[in-house]
Order: structure tokens, then C-alpha cells, then sequence
């Protein structure tokens, strides 16, 4: 029998069953469904963790203070108030033909804001010059503070796209003046007014893990440090942009050796900060969603397994209903081969097709999803590479699970299913 032949004959047999076929393929479309719709999630929470890190700045080297270390014992308690401005200068300086950028931030806590008979509370963060290179983070308005203006200490103000719209409505904020507020003094509180001129605004960069990005002011770090916040010699981190993300590894080995140069400290265990790059945290980040996603393409394949079962359930059926066909046909000449490729082809066919319905039902699932209002903001990603395995498993459980079947049709002996009733 050409293989022709058999494919024609699992197709009749098919179509010939149409309502048992349509069930048995059931299992197989709702667990290709599953594992699409669900490894798609799984890809778009992988994707957004990432392009919520890389929002923060790409190719970033970060260094923190790090907890009191004496005599090999490192403290419980607060963290080492230990990077300075002159830090960051000595990277800049030493490192500088090797990096893009490099910049320090001190916070200054949260503020009142006035301007006009309008206020406002949000934080207030000391930056350098470089913050829009190190942040790619452009102005939507005005322009970004100058190295002059760290040096004078000027009471100058960049703005974020909401604490704008709250302050100003859709008016540009640009020359306007605002008014730091916070209250002191306990029972008898009196207020501490500094008054700030917006030179800037920055454009939208949307919510990280949760925050509000564009609800800050931003004020040359030696104005938080001296008028805002008193602490004058100590900044909360710095922040280095590496060329290149084959660098991050390389820049972060310099930035530590220019730190214990300058803090004279000569075992790396005992550092008063921490060094960190951005490729390690996209790196565990990764890994806790890979874990995710295979666990959610785990769950779908549950259901392609107990479709696979159906499949060879109905393969053991139909084998038994043709019997006495099967043993016509080797009584003319049909050999075991053919009669195996009949049934194997006949549960590849149910499952393939079963795969391609599913295909589509899991990017209606996808669509679905993506227009619930509670999903807003939800990103779901099908690739190729997840269609081509869920359609490649689907086939090769039909394989798997319509051989035993196929076997047992081809060993059944011509006499014996020619007196089968």
C-alpha cells in the first residue's frame, strides 16, 4: 500500500467519525491553548521585568554604601555612610576613556511643594549632570542642570512629568518658581521654605516595580546636600554607565579597585560598598521568570498528556471496530508496515490538526487577555519558537500514544480478524 493510499484511508476514517473525532482532538486543541497562552504571559512577564531594569538605564554599574565592617565583623545595623562626591570625581577622572557616564544622587526625603495657590508632596532627589546620559532620560522641556550649577549650589529644579501636570496642569513649567516645604519643630512645627526655579522637565518614563518615576523633583546633588538635607559630605550612590554590556563585567572590577585605592582598604571582603551591575540583576531576574514560565507551560502540558491518553483511547477503539476490515486487508496483500502507517497517520492526523486549532485558539486567549481592563499594561508575547514546540509535542504525542494501537493493529493475525465479529 503507497503511503498516498494511507493517508487517504486515516483521512476517510476521520471524517467518516466526525463527532468522535472532533471530541477526541478536544483534548489535544485545549492543551496546545494552554501551553501557547500560558508560556505567552510567561514571555511577557519575562519581557516586562526586563524593560522595567533597562528603564532605569541600560549598561549600569551601581555602587552603594555597604554595612560598617571592624576587624573582619561586619555590622547588623544601618549602612556605612561612606561614598562621597570626590568619589565619583575619582572614577570619573580615572576611568573616564572607558565609561560614558557617571553620576551620584543623594535623596533629600519627601517635600511640600507649592506653586501658587497649588501644592504638592513628592520626593526630592539630588543628581549630577550626567543623570539624563547615565538614565537615558531626555528632557522634554528646558535644559538639565550644568556642572556650574553643582558648584554654586544653584536652587534649581527639574520636574517629572506628573508632579508637573499636579502643579502646573498643561502649563510648561519652565521659569516658573516652586516652593520646597517641610515642616520641623515637634508640637510647635514651623515650616522651613526654600524657594526653586524650574529649569526642566523630563519627559514620561511611566511607573518601576511600582513607583512612579515621574513624580520626583530633581535638584543638583550639592543643593540637596547643603541646603535641603545638611549632610555635606556623603552621597547615597553612584551610579556608572559602562560602554558597552560586554563591559558591565570589566567595569565593575575597575570601579571596585578605584574605591579601595581611595578608601585604603585592601581586602575586597572588608569594603565599606557594594558594587553591583545590571546584567546580574537581569541575570536572577531571568532566571525567576524562566522558572515561572516552564511552570506555566508545565500546567499545559498536563492537559496535552491527558489528550494524548483520549487519542489513545480512541486508537484502541477503532482498532477494535476494524478489525475484520484489517484482516481483509492483509488477506489482499497488505503487509504490517502499512497497516501500522494507516493508524499512525490516521492519530498524527488527529493531533496536528488538533495542534493548528489550538494555535489559534490560544491567540484568541492571548487577545482576550490583553483587552481585559483589569490585564491593562499586561504584556503577552507568542513567539514562533512556542508555536513550533507546542505543535511538535502535539504530533509527537500522537506518535507516541497512537503506536501502541498502530502496533497492535498491524500483529493481529489475517485468519483470526477475519472471524472476528
Amino acid at each position: 500500500m503507497k503511503l498516498l493510499d494511507s493517508f487517504r484511508s486515516a483521512l476517510q476514517s476521520i471524517v467518516v467519525n466526525k463527532l468522535r473525532s472532533s471530541l477526541t482532538m478536544l483534548g489535544v486543541i485545549i492543551g496546545v491553548a494552554a501551553v501557547i497562552a500560558m508560556v505567552a504571559v510567561g514571555n511577557g512577564a519575562s519581557a516586562q521585568v526586563q524593560n522595567t531594569v533597562l528603564s532605569l538605564g541600560s549598561n549600569l554599574v551601581t555602587v552603594t554604601p555597604g554595612a560598617q565592617t571592624d576587624a573582619g565583623l561586619r555590622g547588623a545595623g544601618a549602612q556605612a555612610q561612606s561614598l562621597t562626591l570626590d568619589d565619583m570625581k575619582a572614577i570619573q577622572d580615572q576611568l573616564g576613556p572607558t565609561i560614558k557616564a557617571v553620576e551620584a544622587e543623594q535623596t533629600a526625603g519627601r517635600w511640600q511643594v507649592v506653586a501658587g495657590t497649588t501644592n504638592w508632596n513628592t520626593n526630592v532627589v539630588g543628581v549630577t549632570e550626567d543623570y539624563p546620559t547615565v538614565r537615558d532620560w531626555n528632557l522634554q522641556s528646558g535644559e538639565f542642570f550644568a556642572e556650574s550649577d553643582l558648584r554654586l549650589n544653584a536652587q534649581v529644579a527639574i520636574l517629572g512629568s506628573v508632579t508637573a501636570e499636579n502643579l502646573f496642569g498643561d502649563a510648561d513649567p519652565v521659569g516658573r518658581t516652586i516652593q520646597l516645604r517641610q515642616a520641623f519643630g515637634g508640637g510647635n512645627a514651623r515650616a522651613r521654605i526654600v524657594n526653586f526655579r524650574v529649569v526642566g522637565l523630563l519627559e514620561a518614563k511611566g511607573s518601576t516595580f511600582g513607583f512612579s518615576r515621574d513624580d520626583q523633583i530633581l535638584v543638583p546633588t550639592t543643593t540637596a546636600q547643603r541646603v535641603l538635607t545638611g549632610r555635606t559630605s556623603v552621597v547615597n550612590s553612584i551610579i556608572v554607565k559602562a560602554s558597552s554590556s560586554d563591559e558591565m563585567a570589566n567595569t565593575t572590577e575597575d570601579v571596585r579597585t578605584v574605591l579601595l585605592g581611595r578608601h585604603k582598604i585592601s581586602d575586597p571582603g572588608s569594603a565599606d560598598f557594594t558594587v553591583t551591575n545590571q546584567n546580574d540583576t537581569l541575570a536572577a531576574l531571568g532566571s525567576i521568570t524562566a522558572t515561572f514560565t516552564i511552570l506555566l507551560a508545565a500546567i499545559g502540558g498536563i492537559s496535552l498528556l491527558v489528550g494524548g491518553i483520549g487519542i489513545m483511547n480512541i486508537m484502541l477503539v477503532s482498532v477494535n471496530e476494524r478489525t475484520r476490515e484489517i484482516g481483509i486487508r492483509k488477506a489482499v496483500g497488505a503487509r504490517r508496515r502499512d497497516i501500522l502507517t494507516q493508524f499512525l497517520i490516521e492519530a498524527i492526523g488527529l493531533t496536528g490538526l488538533g495542534g493548528i486549532l489550538g494555535i489559534l485558539l490560544g491567540w484568541g486567549i492571548t487577545e482576550v487577555v490583553k483587552r481585559i481592563p483589569q490585564a491593562t499594561g499586561l504584556l503577552v508575547i507568542i513567539t514562533p519558537g512556542t508555536v513550533i514546540v507546542a505543535v511538535g509535542v502535539s504530533v509527537g504525542i500522537g506518535i507516541i500514544f497512537g503506536l501502541y494501537p498502530a502496533m497492535r493493529a498491524a500483529r493481529l493475525h489475517p485468519i483470526q480478524a477475519l472471524r472476528y465479529e
